[in-house]
């Protein structure tokens, strides 16, 4: 963990992102070093975590003395994602004026380039000292270390494919893939994990789901595509985030089709960068993005597009449009 030098001055320290899992685990990990350098009875530690925002309390907290010790940390959750403009006074005011024996940590759960539009973000940063540590969600060759680095954390190893095989499935939310990797380790039990490893007990996400059934649609099997529909529905999938996945994969498919009728041999890396997805999402969207051409995608997102205005004036409802959107694609 990067070690933080405590000054001799009220301190503000921003840990924020969509990306949670880190997020969390980085507050975690500064209070605890807090505690065992300045804090190891816990007196001086107030956490704020449960979204009431009450100034008295909060600002009562981060004004106190430390008891019988050098500093106080107070650690407030999506207090400045949360505050609007008219009500940031009170906060600018009574954050400005604690003891410099005050160390304040915002904990924020929120996209990055979100949190750094707020008002309050802004006002504060202008006022004192701050220190931010931002977590956007992990992407490409990001994602890949992060997975092998907490194999390694966990005295597990894993090969290539496995890793591969592991964002298919699980995508970017740290929180599952964390659990997967836990479990993967403890089936290995010392052996290297694999990607026949993965396939057994890896449940793919939502977005995984989605993924499989235009694989399927790709590949001129609509069967199977009809069936991993009817098991999204079956287990309690909601036909509104149904059409917001497909219409995403529909977007994927219709830039790497349109990169490959610039170049057919276009790489998964240009085409990665290009539209900032994994390599191995890009790999398995050029894969796919050949069974379809690019005026039949541009015809099934034409028809998103008016499915989505349908929808929010009641005209259509989100199941239909979905079956709709999935007869379109099977007429690629």
């Amino acid at each position: 963990m990067e070690a933080i030098r405590y000054h001799a001055r009220t301190m503000l320290i921003f840990i924020y992102g969509d990306d949670t899992f880190r997020v969390q685990e980085k507050a975690v990990q500064m209070r605890d070093a807090f505690r065992d350098k300045f804090d190891p009875t816990g007196l001086n530690t107030a956490e704020f975590l449960d979204g009431k925002f009450v100034p008295g309390d909060i600002l009562g907290a981060a004004r106190a003395l430390p008891f019988l010790g050098e500093k106080r940390m107070v650690i407030i959750r999506d207090l400045v994602s949360s505050i609007k403009k008219v009500e940031m006074g009170v906060w600018v005011d009574g954050l400005s004026s604690i003891p410099d024996s005050t160390v304040v940590v915002f904990w924020e759960t929120i996209a990055p380039k979100m949190l750094e539009k707020k008002p309050l973000f802004t006002a504060l940063r202008n006022v004192m000292e701050v220190h931010d540590y931002a977590y956007p969600q992990l992407q490409g060759t990001q994602l890949s270390s992060w997975i092998m680095s907490q194999v390694r954390t966990h005295k597990g190893v894993i090969e290539a494919d496995a890793v591969r095989a592991l964002i298919e499935r699980v995508g970017a939310d740290l929180w599952q893939m964390d659990h997967e990797i836990n479990k993967l380790v403890a089936f290995a039990s010392g052996q290297k994990i694999t990607r026949v490893m993965v396939d057994e007990l890896v449940h793919a996400n939502f977005e995984g789901k989605i993924f499989d059934m235009i694989d399927a649609i790709s590949q001129k099997r609509p069967e199977r595509a009809l069936k991993l529909l009817r098991e999204e529905r079956w287990s309690g999938a909601n036909d509104h985030l149904l059409l917001t996945m497909l219409g995403r994969q529909v977007r994927i498919l219709l830039g790497a089709r349109a990169l490959l009728d610039v170049d057919s041999q276009v790489s998964k890396q240009e085409v990665a960068d290009a539209l900032k997805i994994h390599p191995f999402v890009a790999q398995k969207a050029l894969a796919q993005a050949r069974g379809f051409s690019l005026s039949a995608l541009k015809n099934v997102h034409e028809h998103l597009f008016r499915f989505d205005k349908e929808i929010k004036s009641s005209q259509i409802d989100a199941d239909l449009a979905v079956d709709l959107t999935t007869v379109k694609l099977m007429q690629k």
